[in-house]
């Protein structure tokens, strides 16, 4: 085969992309973040922010650090939460939760540690292995705690303790399920009311499990032994149905859930909507992630299960803006997209040069900023003025 035969393919591709770009009217940006932060260290957690600061975890020559800062910049404090991951793809996982005037953060090596948001100043810790018998995953502790009044949950992932509800305030047992044994996945849980009770999904390496929320009751068990990719999104839960994004070999469902939330009935499954760890939402009718097997973008119906449009953006990480999107792909891009019954159009696009390593972070909007952590940087943009460039 001669030389220009051979770069046939490559000259369709880079033809295609133009095609699409300006069939699309995509308009290539370069904003100026509002704010610039960086000496993080390494880190995949996407910060949280308060009425009146951003708290950020990072991973520093093996020791984990939460940081405070307020929104010019300024560091208010730092502090050490525990050992945190430094083996394969090293870094903070878990996103910090604020609840009031504490702060809950859970390292890879399953350090949960409460602090208190105005000094920093660790209340109380527990760790998942020696203190819950737990046993962690192939990339490390993950899943952000969450917390539902005067409890947090968190996933141990041991055969006696492997889902623990905790007292807020202490960080002693509450209750403790053995769910289904296995090595917890790489997603916090989702709580919600279905009719007259409160259940709790979470997701295990292989299952995706249901329990009561109050007593930690197993209800049922999901099997995703197709081992595939270990599940990383946590699901979505409306009007009594439940939707389920498990990553290549498992794909998509949907299940709806009897009255009394202890049987699942599958209503449809989607092989091709394959969203790894980037997340999917759900706005009206239609879920919107992005795929694994393919380098784009899919808008799928949640009513039938079918594939309703799908746009060419390397696969990643979103978040709802209003009646949009902002996806953020594993290369850097950052796409700015407007929505329509499941039709996804792409308005504008950037690129994320500063920071370090892979971007595997979720952004955030919050307060009218879209916070996109890069590794060892957090840069911070003025939402609406995006959407004007």
């Amino acid at each position: 085969m001669n030389l220009k035969k051979r770069l046939y393919p490559v000259f369709f591709l880079i033809a295609l992309f133009i095609i699409t770009n300006v069939a699309s009217g995509v308009k290539e940006i370069n904003p100026v973040p509002l704010l610039t932060i960086e000496g993080l260290g390494n880190g995949y957690s996407t910060p949280a922010v308060t009425s009146d600061r951003i708290v950020v975890t990072g991973e520093r020559e093996g020791k984990g650090y939460l940081f405070s800062y307020d929104f010019n910049g300024t560091l208010l404090w730092k502090t050490e939460y525990g050992n945190e991951w430094s083996a394969n793809y090293p870094g903070s996982r878990a996103s910090p939760t604020v609840i009031d005037s504490m702060i809950y953060t859970c390292s890879g090596m399953g350090d949960i540690a409460c602090f208190n948001a105005k000094n920093g100043q660790k209340q109380w810790a527990v760790n998942m292995i020696r203190d819950l018998h737990g046993v962690n995953a192939v990339f490390g502790y993950s899943t952000q705690v969450v917390v539902e009044r005067d409890k947090i949950y968190c996933l141990p992932g041991g055969p006696d303790t492997n889902i623990a509800c905790l007292n807020r305030f202490t960080g002693k047992i509450i209750w403790k399920s053995a769910g289904d044994g296995e090595t917890p996945g790489y997603t916090a849980p989702l709580f919600f009311r279905h009719h007259e009770r409160n259940l709790m999904v979470a997701f295990s390496e292989l299952a995706m499990i249901g329990l009561d929320a109050g007593t930690g009751e197993l209800l049922w068990t999901y099997d995703l032994s197709i081992k595939g990719d270990a599940p990383c999104n946590s699901p979505i839960y409306s009007e009594g149905f439940l939707y389920m994004v498990a990553g290549g070999g498992n794909g998509a469902a949907k299940f709806e859930l009897s009255q009394d939330g202890t049987q699942l009935k599958k209503i449809w499954s989607n092989d091709e909507f394959n969203t790894c760890f980037g997340g999917f939402i759900m706005i009206d009718n239609f879920l919107y992630g992005s795929s694994k097997s393919k380098p784009l973008w899919m808008g799928v119906d949640a009513l039938t299960g079918k594939n309703v449009d799908s746009l060419l953006f390397k696969t990643g990480s979103i978040v709802q803006a209003g009646e949009g999107l902002v996806i953020y792909s594993q290369t850097g891009g950052i796409g700015l997209v407007r929505i329509n019954q499941g039709k996804m159009i792409l308005d504008r696009s950037f690129k994320i040069t500063r920071g370090t390593k892979e971007h595997f972070s979720h952004p955030l909007l919050a307060g009218g900023r879209l916070y996109i952590r890069h590794g060892d940087a957090l840069l911070v943009y003025d939402y609406q003025q995006l959407a004007k460039l």
